[in-house]
């Protein structure tokens, strides 16, 4: 018995079956206890994205970035140009954030909380099921 390991699967394209037509792949659904509660999670930051432009805290709303007028609205607190180092130290301290938790707990960021796999999992791949099955 040797070391090499088995590398015939590089030979064929997986998505091209022997005879030489296409070879679909499709997703498989997922289920569980964790699941479900990462659909719960889900929908409620759905429903928060959608949401928050439409929510107002003091007579502005939750987030807008208006960049026609230079008007910011985040978390309700209105940013002008002349707040630009405000803005500019929040985002660099939310993104140092972002990156140490994402550093610390990636998969749990990347599998619960970020906006791209939320809109890919619980939306478009909903659809996907719904059309091709």
């Amino acid at each position: 018995m040797s070391n090499i390991p088995d590398d015939s699967f590089r030979d064929s394209i997986a998505t091209i079956n022997a005879d030489g037509n296409r070879n679909f792949i499709h997703p498989k659904k997922p289920s569980g206890p964790f699941y479900e509660k990462r659909k719960l999670l889900s929908y409620f930051l759905l429903v928060f994205l959608i949401a928050s432009p439409f929510i107002k805290i003091r007579g502005n709303q939750f987030l807008m970035f208006n960049v026609l007028e230079r008007r910011f609205s985040i978390f309700g607190f209105a940013f002008w140009p002349q707040d630009f180092h405000l803005f500019v130290i929040s985002m660099i301290v939310g993104v140092v954030g972002l990156t140490l938790f994402t550093v610390a707990f990636g998969r749990i960021f990347c599998g619960w909380f970020c906006p791209q796999t939320i809109f890919m999992e619980m939306v478009f791949r909903r659809i996907e099921y719904w059309i091709d099955g």
